[in-house]
C-alpha cells in the first residue's frame, strides 16, 4: 500500500491561476512492508514476482518470489521457488531455495532441495540439503532419501539417510533407518539404529564413444 503525501505549493493570485495550469505533484512515499495474504484471504493462482511476500492466509498456487514467509496460519498449496524460506505454517508441494529455515509449527510435504536447511518443525518427504542441514530438538523428518554433505541431529529422522562429509548426532537426537556415511560422531545419549554402509562416491559415468557410421554404396553388377 502506497501513501500519498502532498508537496508544498506555493502562494498564486487566485484570480490569474485556472485548474489546468496548477502544477501541483503529489510524492509517493516508500514503502518497506513486503506483499502479504493476510489471515482470513484465501487466494487462487501463481504469484511471480522479486520483492518479498509473507503468507498468513491461504495460497493455492505456485508461488516464486526472493523471500517468502509463511506465517503460523499461512498456507501454501503448490510448488515454493526462492532465495529464502521461513515456515511456521504448512507447505503441500515442493520447495526449492537456497536458505530454508522451518520454525517448530511449520510442516512440509513433498520434495525440499535446498542448500542450508534449518529445521525445527516437521519434514514429510524427499530432502536434498546441498550444504548442511540442522534438525533442532524439536525436528522431525520421516523420508525415503535424506541427503547432505553435513547433516546434525539433535531431533529424530526416519528413514533411508546419506552424509557425504559428516553425521553428528546429539545427546537428543534419533536416526532410524538405513544409513550412509563417511565420517560419523555421536554423542553420548544419541542413538542411531538401522543399517550401516560406508559412503562412497559415485562413479561418473562416461558416455561410450559411438561407431563412426561410414556411408557406402553398393553398385550391383
Amino acid at each position: 500500500m502506497a501513501f500519498f503525501i502532498k508537496g508544498k505549493e506555493k502562494e498564486k493570485n487566485i484570480a490569474t491561476t485556472t485548474p489546468a495550469q496548477s502544477t501541483t505533484k503529489s510524492k509517493v512515499a516508500p514503502s518497506s512492508a513486503a506483499t502479504e495474504i493476510s489471515k482470513h484471504i484465501t487466494i487462487e493462482g501463481n504469484i511471480t514476482g522479486t520483492d518479498s511476500v509473507k503468507i498468513e492466509g491461504t495460497l493455492i498456487g505456485n508461488i516464486e518470489v526472493n523471500n517468502l514467509t509463511i506465517g503460523k496460519h499461512g498456507r501454501v498449496r503448490g510448488s515454493i521457488i526462492a532465495q529464502k524460506v521461513t515456515v511456521s505454517g504448512r507447505v503441500e508441494g515442493e520447495v526449492t531455495c537456497n536458505d530454508l529455515n522451518v520454525m517448530q509449527t511449520g510442516y512440509i510435504t513433498q520434495k525440499v532441495h535446498a542448500n542450508i536447511v534449518i529445521l525445527s518443525g516437521e519434514i514429510l518427504g524427499e530432502v536434498l540439503a546441498e550444504t548442511s542441514i540442522n534438525v533442532t530438538p524439536t525436528g522431525k523428518i520421516q523420508t525415503t532419501s535424506l541427503t547432505s554433505k553435513r547433516i546434525t541431529v539433535n531431533g529424530s529422522v526416519e528413514g533411508r539417510l546419506t552424509a557425504s562429509e559428516l553425521l553428528e548426532v546429539g545427546s537428543n537426537g534419533l536416526v532410524n533407518g538405513e544409513i550412509s556415511v563417511k565420517n560419523i560422531k555421536t554423542d553420548e545419549g544419541g542413538r542411531v539404529i538401522g543399517s550401516m554402509a560406508m559412503y562412497t562416491e559415485p562413479t561418473p559415468i562416461i558416455e561410450q564413444e559411438k561407431p563412426e557410421v561410414i556411408e557406402a554404396t553398393i553398385e550391383e553388377k
